[in-house]
């Protein structure tokens, strides 16, 4: 049980570090990356107006030279096209072959406004993506448009760094998390010690007192059937009523304290479950046989629904006391009525286990307390419960043996309308 506490702990530990690297992760990728975009746009806006401002005087002399014929033919990372006002090329500096048709598509489809940065992205042939960034500007003599000035520049470098920047935070993050999982594994487990040293205590004392118990209230018992059963001592109304009040709590305290110990046992693992092949619908109306005479009293049918033979391999002992928990707990929790009935419903698996369904006309459970109704002495109705003799450890003794089985149990109820309890074990 422990073990599943730390783990859990850890589980959620590292969940949470996981959503903290993540977001740390993401808002710093994201604003240096904003970061990176904003600065080449303001230093490809600088680089656009100081090329204007070069470009006046030789627009003013220069006559249009074809495209065919560009002034540089560098292809560096910075690149420049200046075009007349007749929208002839008349100089450029060329970018790299790779982007060049690229980048002249976007300068014969550029909407942009002087002074405006746009980043762009090519995908080449070789499945390789290349990052550029593109500004323009209008050359002016006085108030006369001379020409246009379209200059850009790839930044390809500056993504593929923060690319390997990104993958160095994503192997860090994984690594601090490796070290993060063990690190609260390792706290988890220290925080739990005097939590697991407190439950030891408490089950100890809960299985030694259990055992203490049993005898003196045996020994109780016989005593007021001895006294009920002297033919020699005349009791008085009153007595008689005292001692059967009495009776019925000494049962009712040996229930619960047969319950307490089982549980004792479960949680020391000191209960074997032995496992064997056997005939689950015979065992099944044995229970029901058992359980007729009180559910006669209250005008409560049971009916008992399933082929005559479901093979299983359970222990045959620990399934009859699963059988007769929740068969009891359907009785105490149905009200006498003409109406009222308890079905019990047996059914082989296809792919190998069994499955039981014990269904009630009762009182019902309400949503919210559905998974509390497992909690040991948790009850929905404390009075009605009290009433019938219940001491709140059925459920939880019926869980335990179905989880020993590996198999799981659940409750599909609403107030006024019955409860459902559904168990599936696997072979």
């Amino acid at each position: 049980m422990f073990a599943k506490i730390r783990n859990r702990l850890t589980v959620q530990y590292i969940m949470v570090m996981s959503v903290l690297l993540l977001s740390f992760i993401i808002v710093s990728y994201s604003g240096i990356l904003w970061l990176l975009q904003h600065e080449e746009q303001q230093e490809i806006r600088a680089f656009a107006e100081e090329e204007a401002r070069e470009h006046v005087d030789i627009l003013k002399q220069i006559k249009a030279v074809p495209k065919d014929e560009p002034h540089d033919n560098s292809g560096g990372k910075l690149f420049s096209y200046v075009y007349d006002n007749q929208g002839r090329l008349v100089m450029a500096d060329l970018p790299s072959s790779q982007i060049r048709s690229a980048v002249e598509t976007a300068v014969g489809k550029w909407t942009m406004p002087d002074g405006v940065g746009e980043v762009m992205q090519v995908h080449l042939s070789n499945g390789e993506k290349v990052v550029f960034v593109m500004c323009s500007q209008h050359v002016y003599d006085g108030q006369e448009v001379m020409g246009r000035v379209y200059v850009g520049e790839d930044i390809t470098s500056y993504y593929k760094m923060l690319k390997l920047m990104l993958i160095v935070l994503v192997i860090v993050a994984i690594l601090f998390l490796f070290g993060a999982a063990y690190l609260g594994h390792f706290l988890a487990g220290k925080a739990i010690v005097p939590i697991r040293q407190s439950f030891l205590r408490q089950r100890e004392f809960a299985a030694d007192a259990s055992h203490e118990l049993r005898t003196p209230l045996s020994i109780m018992l016989t005593s007021v059937d001895a006294v009920q059963m002297d033919d020699g001592n005349r009791l008085t109304i009153f007595s008689a009523q005292t001692l059967a009040d009495m009776k019925s709590e000494i049962k009712r305290m040996s229930k619960m304290v047969t319950a307490l110990l089982t549980l004792a046992r479960a949680d020391d693992e000191a209960v074997n479950i032995s496992k064997e092949k056997f005939n689950l619908y015979a065992v099944a109306e044995q229970v029901v046989r058992s359980c007729q005479l009180i559910a006669d009293e209250k005008g409560i049918a049971i009916e008992l629904l399933g082929q005559a033979m479901v093979p299983a391999f359970a222990d045959k002992e620990r399934i009859g006391q699963l059988l007769l928990i929740l068969i009891d707990n359907a009785i105490k929790y149905t009200p006498s009525a003409s109406t009222a009935k308890v079905s019990v419903k047996i059914v082989a698996l296809k792919k190998s286990g069994f499955s039981i369904m014990v269904t009630d006309t009762g009182v019902g459970i309400p949503e919210e307390q559905k998974e509390l109704i497992f909690e040991r002495f948790y009850r929905v109705d404390k009075a009605r419960s009290r009433a019938e003799g219940g001491v709140g450890l059925g459920l939880a003794i019926a869980k335990w043996i179905v989880e020993s089985h590996g198999g799981t149990i659940s409750v599909e109820s609403s107030p006024g309308t019955g409860s459902s309890f559904i168990v599936t074990i696997p072979k």
